[in-house]
């Protein structure tokens, strides 16, 4: 039960979770009850990303593959740490997932929850992310040259995936799903700058571009009823990340918040579509964790006592409560921060 992550004793402000790693926790991942939790622990001097699994009651168990698709290079990578990164983790259903890994020869393969390799390709796949409905993988591969998006049948791994990206000027990138699985949006990163693309059905997908304001738009992400995506953009300032919202019945999209901390897994809605959690870009304030409504008034700052805030989620739990999961250098009182962890706060908003 979530519940067990924050004892009533421990009740003011976010956490921690993790343990005290000799290395920086990033990319807090819950499962879809949020029961779980993963995270990353980037190791900078050893070159080396690892993936861990939080599980109240039981601890952490770390993640590895066990194997290698038979056209891949470099067999049993895995065996040595040198060089090797596991990361991007998506939670399917029935708390299986899906994460990206590589050796020390940087070349990215996909597996599955048991170790397994699903696609193999001798090109480079990463980035995936498992629709909520289960049904669908989608991850971005270099099999066809530049990154494109290809769909996987998660109830038919054996078949080859489906392409249904194809612009040679881009690599498409940060893919994310609508709630009811009918539309995916993504980034089309190329060398004049990167745009945001929607396809809105799978049946003969069509991508088409919703967010072109110049510089970059990135990390695109769905409200729960799916009317609007929320994104990161500079193209009013080229040093400084603002939040937008758009409407997809309107297309027009608009500010909501001035300088921001950019999180890896996109902007983070609130459970009822009405706000976004984000962090605050200003070092004077220790980057602080806020709650902004779309309606573009009233944010307001939680109280969750961290500093030097960054990568977060939101989950629903069990309980029916939402928790937010963020990594951070550590709480206001604490005498030494030397590395980020994971630390956790019931949201009452």
């Amino acid at each position: 039960m979530l519940h067990i992550l924050i004892p009533a004793a421990l009740a003011a402000g976010a956490q921690p979770v993790t343990p005290d790693f000799e290395g920086n926790c990033q990319a807090p991942r819950w499962n879809r009850d949020g029961t779980q939790l993963a995270y990353e622990v980037n190791f900078h001097d050893k070159k080396v990303i690892e993936t861990w699994i939080f599980t109240p009651g039981q601890g952490e168990r770390r993640i590895s593959p066990s194997s290698r698709g038979a056209s891949a290079v470099t067999e049993g990578f895995q065996k040595s740490e040198s060089g090797m990164v596991v990361h991007e983790l998506t939670w399917g259903p029935e708390d299986y997932f899906i994460y990206s890994a590589s050796g020390a020869d940087q070349r990215y393969d996909l597996y599955l929850s048991s170790g397994s390799s699903i696609a193999p390709s001798t090109s480079a796949d990463g980035g995936p992310a498992w629709s909520p409905d289960g049904k669908w993988i989608a991850f971005t591969s270099a099999r066809s040259g530049q990154g494109d998006v290809y769909l996987l049948s998660a109830a038919h791994l054996e078949l080859e995936p489906q392409r249904i990206s194809g612009d040679p000027t881009a690599s498409e990138l940060f893919l994310s799903w609508s709630a009811d699985s009918s539309r995916i949006a993504w980034v089309g990163h190329t060398k004049s700058g990167d745009t945001i693309h929607l396809v809105d059905t799978l049946i003969n997908p069509k991508p088409r571009t919703i967010a072109s304001l110049g510089n970059t738009q990135t990390r695109p992400s769905f409200s729960p009823d799916g009317e609007r995506i929320a994104f990161y953009s500079n193209h009013s300032k080229k040093e400084r990340f603002d939040l937008y919202v758009m409407d997809l019945s309107v297309g027009n999209p608009e500010l909501l918040i001035e300088g921001v901390v950019m999180n890896d897994a996109g902007p983070q809605w609130t459970p009822d579509g009405q706000g976004l959690v984000f962090v605050k870009d200003d070092d004077d304030r220790f980057d602080p964790v806020f709650y902004a409504p779309v309606t573009g008034s009233g944010a307001q700052r939680l109280d969750t006592r961290t500093v030097g805030n960054g990568d977060h989620d939101v989950v629903v739990g069990t309980d029916g409560k939402a928790y937010l999961a963020i990594a951070a250098q550590g709480r206001v009182e604490d005498e030494v921060r030397d590395f980020k962890r994971i630390y956790v706060l019931p949201l009452d908003l």
